[in-house]
């Protein structure tokens, strides 16, 4: 049985005897709330758990035999990859004892399973990846667990090889996970910009919670809406959706 040694055992019902097939590595997740999840994966409705969770304090619980038996955390990923829920939220970066916390878990599976000290962003190879890289079958969740913290999985890593003793593998250079910038300036001018490259940031600024036509025409109110999302994220305010402005949109924290 292959319970962590630090880690509070708290068993759950909501698992699959003997389901794990191959230890490839682990897998971050994001809670999106907080608090222990252990009444919610151990309900048997919710059909949901995971292998460990660790809190903003860094509290580590364990939910399923690691080693043996298959959580629901991932879907097609549950067979050869372990789990971690860590409290918070996507737009919240992970606090230090929670990358001690996860560290701690990769260390000592890496110790068991020989799990690579590497970072890597696919469903095939072995090492430290995340929720959102399975796609569908994975349960599609492309947002778990944020950009913030899939970024922090180099300070995981470098931490559980200071706990090994040994050097983590470099981390290979991180690959944008939001459309890529359409290659034209999109601003205010006679006649309006239109394109689907428009209709696609306007979506995107609709589901940030801006109130924004999708028309797929760069009109005054999309104007507005550029100019004041650029000031409450820093950015130059000139309403022109550049690179910079692209990007944010899908990688800024929602405040």
């Amino acid at each position: 049985m292959a319970r962590m040694p630090g880690a509070v055992w708290r068993p759950v019902r909501n698992y699959t005897p003997h389901g794990r097939t191959e230890q490839r590595g682990l897998v971050l997740h994001v809670q999106a709330g907080n608090n222990s999840p252990y009444g919610w994966f151990d309900d048997e409705e919710s059909e949901a758990s995971s292998d460990f969770w660790v809190s903003k304090s860094g509290r580590i619980e364990q939910y399923v035999d690691t080693g043996n038996d298959r959580a629901w955390a991932q879907g097609a990923g549950n067979r050869a990859y372990a789990s971690v829920e860590t409290e918070g939220h996507p737009d919240e970066p992970l606090t230090p004892e929670q990358i001690e916390g996860v560290a701690r878990i990769y260390a000592w599976g890496a110790g068991l399973w020989a799990w690579p000290l590497q970072v890597i962003d696919s469903t095939t190879e072995r090492g430290l990846t995340f929720h959102g890289a399975g796609g569908a079958a994975w349960g599609g969740h492309p947002d778990c667990p944020g950009e913030i913290r899939k970024a922090q999985r180099g300070a995981i890593l470098a931490r559980a090889a200071e706990l090994l003793g040994a050097p983590a593998q470099p981390t290979p250079p991180a690959v944008p996970s939001y459309p890529s910038w359409p290659g034209r300036y999109i601003s205010l001018r006679s006649p309006y910009m239109r394109g689907d490259d428009v209709r696609q940031w306007q979506q995107r600024m609709r589901a940030r919670g801006w109130s924004i036509d999708v028309d797929g025409i760069f009109g005054p109110q999309s104007a507005g809406v550029a100019h004041a999302f650029q000031s409450e994220k820093g950015l130059d305010t000139d309403s022109i959706i550049g690179p910079a402005t692209w990007a944010a949109a899908w990688t800024a924290p929602l405040t």
